[in-house]
């Protein structure tokens, strides 16, 4: 996982505040974690802490990349988790917008 923005307001090229864009590694096996990893980081708690996953959204981002479409697609899938809007795309750019108070 690596940082290719910043939680801090205004921060990205474009972003507005509170958003946050983060990559994971584009793999099947480790790409719900990862994500769960960011999220934990944002939060300023332990993964145990968050809501379900699966309950949320039953192996999604797995699925992306484990059979993923031709680059040309473009594919990305967007979802609500834990009070974000969340977009990840086939390259494993994550992005999280707050959409509930904090």
């Amino acid at each position: 996982m690596s940082d290719t923005g910043s939680d801090k307001p205004g921060e990205g090229p474009g972003d507005g505040p509170g958003i946050v864009r983060r990559q994971i590694q584009p793999s099947s096996e480790t790409s719900e974690y990862d994500f769960l990893e960011i999220v934990a980081e944002i939060e300023g708690c332990e993964i145990e802490e968050l809501p379900s996953l699966y309950n949320e959204v039953e192996h999604v981002i797995e699925t992306l990349f484990k059979t993923p479409p031709s680059t040309a697609a473009q594919m990305s899938i967007s979802f609500s988790y834990s009070g974000y809007r969340v977009t990840i795309d086939r390259n494993g750019v994550v992005t999280l917008v707050p959409v509930a108070a904090r």
